[in-house]
């Protein structure tokens, strides 16, 4: 396994694995996009040459704003969002910025399961801020420190 940061070149594995993830998936120009943009912050997993996962984050003054972390469906629940998210962490980390600032939506349990377990608190709700199949979901808004987590050595 292999995490190295993303480019302009990784456009359609990480489109090709969003949409896998979400019903509203970004598209390779979507991801091209994000990818430009000076303040972006992104890793890819690969295995074998293939990506298997990838994050996306953006710096905001001092902040840093997870936008999305998503791993291909055949090689979830092995650790990779968690390895994904440590990544950007430490390049947050390296950059001097201060706090992660993230949303998930109510219902993505293994997404909040991570986030909870990576150190992060609920600091806020969006109502019915998603548009899903099921009906409209609430956003949890959450924060933690850069580099506070248990990956980094925290006491």
């Amino acid at each position: 396994m292999t995490i190295r940061p993303a480019t302009v070149a990784d456009a359609a594995d990480l489109s090709r694995l969003h949409t896998a993830s979400f019903e509203d998936g970004w598209t390779r120009d979507d991801f091209a996009t994000w990818l430009a943009r000076r303040e972006a912050m992104a890793v890819v997993a690969l295995r074998e040459r293939e990506a298997v996962a990838f994050g996306l984050a953006l710096m905001a003054g001092s902040d840093a704003e997870l936008l999305t972390i998503a791993t291909d469906p055949a090689a979830r629940q092995s650790g990779w969002g968690r390895q994904i998210f440590r990544a950007l962490d430490a390049h947050a980390l390296t950059r001097g910025l201060e706090r992660w600032v993230l949303e998930a939506a109510r219902n993505n349990v293994p997404a909040l399961g991570l986030y909870k377990s990576e150190g992060f608190m609920e600091i806020g709700v969006r109502k019915a801020y998603y548009d899903t199949r099921q009906g409209r979901v609430d956003a949890l808004v959450m924060s933690r420190p850069v580099g506070s987590g248990s990956g980094h050595g925290a006491a």
